[in-house]
């Protein structure tokens, strides 16, 4: 078994910004959802407003949509960091330029998802666009795994 040593490239740091930034965009959605839950008078423990709820209550839609926000976010940022931090070890400022890109696009995602005169969450598509940025992120991980193994 051979040794490897890998040299992390000062423009790594613009790496390490971007995966900062995600969570802060992740504070974001959480004091999005809050101030939707607040207006919706949710209570705690209470994830969502039952469909009848949210179906009589723009308050309690838009808070539903905040939520899910949050929780499309949540169920992305696991593998957007690791095409981040992991292709970016090889290919730091694409990696941190696809990063930011993706962090934009969660906002827009979230502002247009909680719009209130979109009635069934299409507002969310103006930030879809993020999907191709996780790809690329992926994209990128895995070429930098194979040229370490491939030296």
């Amino acid at each position: 078994m051979s040794s490897l040593t890998v040299t992390i490239p000062r423009e790594y740091g613009y790496v390490l910004l971007a995966a900062t930034l995600s969570t802060l965009v992740g504070t974001y959605q959480s004091i999005n959802v809050g101030t939707h839950r607040r207006a919706a008078k949710v209570p705690y423990p209470n994830a969502y407003a039952s469909a009848a709820e949210a179906k009589e209550s723009k308050d309690k839609y838009l808070f539903n949509c905040a939520q899910r926000a949050h929780g499309n976010f949540l169920e992305h940022q696991p593998q957007f960091l690791v095409g981040l931090l992991v292709g970016g070890v090889r290919y730091p400022v694409i990696s941190a330029s696809l990063g930011v890109a993706w962090c934009v696009s969660r906002v827009l995602y979230t502002w247009g998802y909680c719009r209130a005169d979109k009635t069934d969450g299409s507002g969310r598509l103006v930030g879809a666009v993020g999907n191709l940025f996780e790809l690329g992120l992926l994209v990128l991980s895995g070429m930098t795994g194979w040229g370490l193994m491939m030296g």
